[in-house]
């Protein structure tokens, strides 16, 4: 194979549709996620232990993956999803839709989507993307999430805005999509901690390290954090992507 080859990148799109994610497609070949993607995207080469672990994770023909020469799937597969139902007939409800394999567009998967969790900002401790320290989930879209806003769904978490001093930006009640793995600080909205508060705000780097807070409500003072030291009771814990209202 080349190292950029379209023909590659579109058999890999296929098996990103199989397993439902390019998230999913790193966990389960054990690959960090940005390699994933650049096999998914630019039909980057894996080596020949990835691709057959992509080829057996995914349940196709390595000969087919690596060549597009050949069935795509062996006689058992293809018998089975030629057989599979239309997940979305008339009077089937959607609980009981079957998402199944191949080329099956049309349903409607659980791995479609990522569950999001819901943090509290009541315990700055449980403001992190784990589904065992949240209140509930939010369902995304995973291809919306990876393609959309470009970030990793398993460095993610929501909360909900619990004040005014961001009002006409990001309101009382607001759900706010964290990303985690963005915690340099910068220009933009992020969620920071600050003692025991979890806060939303706008924030602007400044020379020296120097990291401006402000707010949107003028009743709020902006401050200024030092980057540099690390003594203060402070955390950057992500930055906002994405928000939702309700109306």
């Amino acid at each position: 194979m080349e190292n950029f080859n379209v023909g590659f990148a579109s058999r890999m799109q296929e098996v990103v549709d199989i397993l439902g994610s390019v998230s999913e497609l790193s966990r389960r070949v054990e690959v960090a996620y940005p390699t994933a993607s650049k096999w998914v995207r630019d039909g980057a080469e894996p080596s020949t232990t990835n691709l057959i672990k992509i080829a057996r994770v995914a349940q196709v023909e390595i000969k087919w993956l690596a060549t597009g020469i050949g069935p795509k799937f062996d006689q058992k597969s293809a018998k089975y999803y030629a057989e599979l139902p239309n997940p979305l007939a008339k009077n089937t409800p959607i609980g009981e839709t079957d998402c199944g394999y191949g080329n099956h567009h049309h349903a409607v998967c659980a791995s479609d989507y990522a569950f999001i969790p819901v943090c509290s900002t009541e315990n700055p401790d449980n403001i992190e993307a784990t589904e065992g320290k949240a209140m509930c989930t939010i369902a995304f879209n995973r291809n919306w999430l990876e393609n959309y806003l470009n970030v990793d769904p398993q460095k993610l978490s929501t909360l909900i805005v619990k004040d005014d001093s961001m009002t006409g930006v990001l309101n009382d009640g607001d759900h706010v999509l964290i990303n985690h793995s963005k915690k340099a600080g910068g220009d933009g909205l992020y969620v920071l901690r600050i003692g025991k508060n979890i806060l939303v705000k706008r924030t602007q780097l400044k020379p020296n390290n120097q990291l401006l807070v402000t707010s949107a409500n003028n009743a709020y003072e902006p401050f200024t954090i030092d980057l540099a030291n690390t003594e203060q009771d402070f955390e950057i814990i992500g930055k906002v992507e994405w928000f939702g209202r309700k109306i």
